[in-house]
């Protein structure tokens, strides 16, 4: 199903206005509508003054807040006129993720950027394209803050594992993909034990949808599993990286360091995520 609508969070981040122009472009290809959304946080305040002291604080955020939601009005409604897109805006009160997630069950395909230590932002957590996946259960497409990245798809590597997560990401990416992309599919450390050649089935599938697919069988080794699909995306020459989210409990990844938190921290090009 091609995409008709798709959802860029609006933020104060540099990378900002590349990421509106970037799902416009990603728009004109489906002639689908952009959707801006801006979420304004709630203020937080530790009143260190007497009881009603903080009011005035609490107002100040809230015009802050407002006032910078309104600078992001502007910027999308500019890039938007600028690119011929259809558009639409919304803006929420709330938790980042939480909104977004909200606001991406009517849309086919959530725009989000990936986490800046340059941007120091405390209202965006550094999972956020994996928690809005994972609320929304929605497709979510991260971009990374360094450089302007290819929207080309044309080789692409799927992480592999068969779980139901790899199956809702594999399934996902058919929208963005041109006919004829070629889909590097990355199976890390698969069971010695299975008879069938880790990959084979989705690889079929894949051929049926008219794309080019070659499953791989990787061996960790010494490194991680994250490190091991970098550095094979890197190796294909991937210009997208399709990822299923959270595969385990999120707690434990957090505690020690899952596959989708450290893809989503250290990722050099656009990562697609499902839940």
């Amino acid at each position: 199903m091609a995409l008709r609508n798709i959802l860029v969070h609006v933020g104060d981040d540099a990378c900002n206005e590349d990421r509106i122009d970037i799902a416009c472009e990603l728009a004109a290809r489906s002639q689908a509508e952009v959707t801006g959304l801006y979420v304004r946080p709630y203020p937080v305040v530790i009143p260190a003054a007497p009881i009603g002291g903080a009011i005035p604080v609490i107002e100040g955020l809230s015009e802050a807040y407002q006032r910078a939601c309104q600078a992001g009005r502007k910027r999308f409604e500019a890039v938007v006129a600028r690119t011929g897109a259809r558009g639409d805006w919304h803006e929420a009160d709330g938790d980042a993720a939480e909104c977004i997630a909200a606001h991406t069950h009517y849309a086919d395909l959530a725009v989000v950027g990936q986490w800046s230590p340059d941007d120091n932002l405390d209202q965006q957590p550094r999972d956020l394209a994996a928690l809005v996946a994972m609320l929304a259960g929605r497709p979510v497409l991260m971009l990374p803050y360094a450089g302007r990245p290819s929207l080309a798809f044309k080789r692409v590597m799927l992480c592999w594992d068969g779980t139901r997560e790899a199956v809702r990401a594999a399934h996902d990416m058919l929208t963005l993909l041109p006919e004829g992309a070629h889909v590097d599919i990355a199976c890390v450390d698969p069971d010695e034990a299975d008879d069938r050649d880790a990959g084979a089935d989705i690889a079929r599938y894949l051929a049926s949808h008219g794309l080019d697919a070659d499953a791989h069988r990787l061996s960790s080794g010494d490194i991680s599993v994250p490190d091991t699909l970098l550095s094979a995306s890197s190796d294909f020459g991937s210009d997208l990286i399709v990822l299923g989210a959270y595969g385990h409990a999120r707690l434990r990844e957090i505690a020690f360091g899952g596959t989708t938190r450290s893809n989503l921290a250290n990722a050099p090009l656009p990562l697609l995520l499902s839940h």
